[in-house]
């Protein structure tokens, strides 16, 4: 019996964590914390990611330019003007954020 409680016990444990694990991005949050103060919180760019360079996400032609995998590069290992995120942000942030700079060609 005790080892049948003991079972019961670890799987709704694992199960939790499973969930913790799981639990959805924010990523309009990831977005604010990291990249508005470049990208703007619009996406077309700030004074100062104008003058570093920073595309406009609004574009859809830009955006039709760059593959997802070529996003998802940039965010991990910058440029000499980006800074580097692979050592703050997990793959699925990561996507996340792809996936939120993708919707603003789509306003």
């Amino acid at each position: 019996m005790r080892n049948v409680l003991l079972v019961v016990v670890l799987s709704g444990f694992l199960l939790s964590l499973s969930g913790i694990a799981k639990a959805e991005v924010d990523a309009k949050k990831l977005f604010k914390t990291h990249c508005i103060p470049c990208h703007g919180e619009d996406g077309k760019g700030t004074d100062l990611g104008k003058g570093l360079g920073t595309p406009d996400f609004t574009n859809a032609e830009w955006q039709s330019t760059k593959t997802d995998a070529r996003f998802t590069e940039q965010i991990l290992n910058g440029s000499e003007k980006m800074f580097v995120f692979k050592d703050k942000l997990n793959m699925e942030e990561v996507q996340a954020l792809v996936a939120y700079a993708r919707q603003f060609a789509k306003k």
